[in-house]
């Protein structure tokens, strides 16, 4: 019995998003490669924006970043026993990011709930922060 969330890859274009679900510029041609069509990847946290949930994901030898759900069938629903959620417009650190992109909320591992350095560094694929990332990753992968 796994305790991870696990998601199966269907595409990983934006076309694949409907059009009223689609945020940041995102047209039919985004690309969300290095996800490949067929494989399942770990669910690492949840963030829900407006009415989309996206998944922070791993493709193999690169950083983590945010795909939307759209992409994905979940395979295992079961949500690990150690994350945390936050709502981001009850804390000053992570107000920003309803404020400039209507995240609403975060529920994932503590250190990405917690730490809002760390939310960012993986957005914007900090080594420093990826590391610290792959060090956590350990706690959630399959065994």
């Amino acid at each position: 019995m796994s305790e991870y969330m696990l998601a199966f890859c269907l595409a990983n274009l934006g076309n694949a998003i409907p059009s009223v679900q689609r945020y940041l510029g995102e047209v039919d041609e985004t690309s969300y490669t290095p996800l490949c069509v067929g494989e399942s990847y770990v669910v690492y946290a949840l963030l829900f924006i407006f009415d989309r949930v996206d998944f922070l994901v791993r493709a193999s030898e690169q950083p983590p970043f945010w795909a939307p759900s759209n992409l994905f069938r979940l395979v295992d629903t079961k949500i690990p026993a150690n994350w945390e959620f936050r709502i981001t417009q009850a804390h000053s650190d992570y107000g920003c990011l309803f404020d400039t992109f209507k995240i609403s909320y975060i529920m994932g591992y503590p250190l990405l709930v917690n730490d809002y350095k760390h939310y960012a560094g993986i957005v914007e694929r900090d080594p420093v922060e990826v590391l610290r990332f792959i060090e956590k990753e350990l706690e959630f992968m399959p065994g």
